[in-house]
């Protein structure tokens, strides 16, 4: 799949956020450095602080008082969720961030859009193949053979509509802002339970079963769309966030009874991550311990998270036909919302002992939950990719 051309980010306010740079303002410099030194010459990359101790937080969060304790705790990068609801308090958290002396990111959710998901029903991932998820979901009557069960509100990037929609939606979040040292991109992969059984890690396919309502995209669908944030943002990093498969030992209770882990879905995320390794230097590693009922421990071992997270990149490619993913080029992204901060601290450094470039600790929820909605597709619907 051959991304289509960008359009710069425009449109963006003139001095909202005195001593910080618009999108619109790298674009024009860009372009005028082009003109003058005729293309021999392009801003360098962004500083990233090394190891990367970053924490994430909603920009009313972003108080001096917050960021002071930021400080204090060692951390040297703060990234700000924007989306619509966000949006205008980006520019002074911005500037709170930036005088306070931290390393400015951004982070965006993609797949999990309830405003696309309502638009769009026929956007969203499907239940179908394995019918183990209806556990979860006692009082839900499974649709007829003519309709599909939705994972509502996930809206993957695996669709050439939805890929398009997405896109447009980060070009207007970013054009007003200002210019980030990176953005992280997260849920460019699958809806949870993609393959029916119910795991919250399982994200390799959209449509598991024969009914299709969308134009299916192939496995470099994530590396793309890096690739069209990127033109986007070229003065900035571009972080995609990746979640791993289930775990061997999964399979009688969270995948209940579904060969999972010998089957399918590790095979498939090899095949999707290899792309996005070629486009994406470093990668950010989606280890929400308590929200992916995972086993975490104070103490590190290879078996409990994010460590298992982690060695999972360089582990399971190699086993799947793939190539190994070294845990150096990994962000480890950790729960700091619902776990005591102790807790997170000390998954962080778990994550920095087992060779991770770094961490983000998320101070603001990660929404991962969905339920299913019934779809009638109409009578002629796209045909998937083989």
């Amino acid at each position: 799949m051959n991304a289509a051309p960008q359009e710069p980010a425009a449109k963006v306010r003139d001095g909202t956020c005195p001593g910080l740079v618009s999108v619109r303002s790298v674009v024009g410099m860009l372009c005028a450095a082009a003109l003058a030194l005729l293309g021999a010459a392009s801003f360098a990359a962004p500083n990233i602080p090394t190891p990367f101790r970053g924490v994430l937080l909603s920009p009313t969060q972003a108080t001096d008082a917050e960021l002071t304790v930021a400080k204090q705790q060692g951390w040297n990068a703060v990234a700000l969720l924007l989306d619509e609801k966000t949006a205008l308090d980006i520019a002074p958290a911005a500037q709170r961030v930036s005088q306070a002396g931290f390393a400015l990111f951004y982070w965006l959710e993609i797949g999990r859009n309830k405003a696309m998901a309502d638009a769009h029903p026929e956007w969203m991932a499907s239940l179908q193949g394995h019918p183990e998820w209806n556990r979860f979901f006692p009082q839900f009557k499974l649709p007829n053979a003519k309709a599909v069960a939705k994972t509502y509100p996930w809206v993957p990037l695996l669709y050439r509509e939805s890929f398009d929609a997405h896109r447009e939606r980060v070009r207007r979040l970013l054009a007003d802002q200002p210019v980030p040292r990176g953005v992280f991109l997260n849920d460019l992969q699958g809806a949870p339970a993609a393959c029916g059984c119910g795991h919250p890690l399982c994200r390799w396919t959209s449509d598991y079963g024969p009914i299709v309502t969308a134009t299916r995209l192939g496995d470099d669908a994530a590396a793309q769309f890096v690739v069209a944030i990127k033109a986007l943002l070229p003065h900035s990093v571009v972080y995609p966030v990746w979640a791993t498969e289930c775990e061997q030992d999964d399979k009688a209770e969270l995948c209940a009874g579904v060969g999972c882990y010998a089957g399918t879905c590790w095979r498939i995320w090899s095949r999707q991550l290899a792309p996005l390794a070629v486009e994406s230097e470093t990668i950010g590693v989606l280890a929400l311990g308590t929200t992916f009922q995972r086993k975490t421990e104070p103490t590190q071992n290879e078996h409990t998270w994010p460590t298992k997270a982690l060695q999972a990149f360089e582990r399971m490619p190699p086993q799947r036909e793939g190539k190994a993913i070294p845990t150096k080029r990994l962000l480890a992204v950790l729960e700091g919302w619902n776990v005591p901060m102790a807790t997170a601290r000390a998954q962080a450094q778990q994550a920095l002992n087992a060779g991770a470039a770094g961490f983000l600790i998320a101070k603001t929820r990660i929404e991962q939950s969905w339920e299913p909605k019934v779809f009638q597709p109409r009578p002629t619907t796209p045909a998937a990719i083989p």
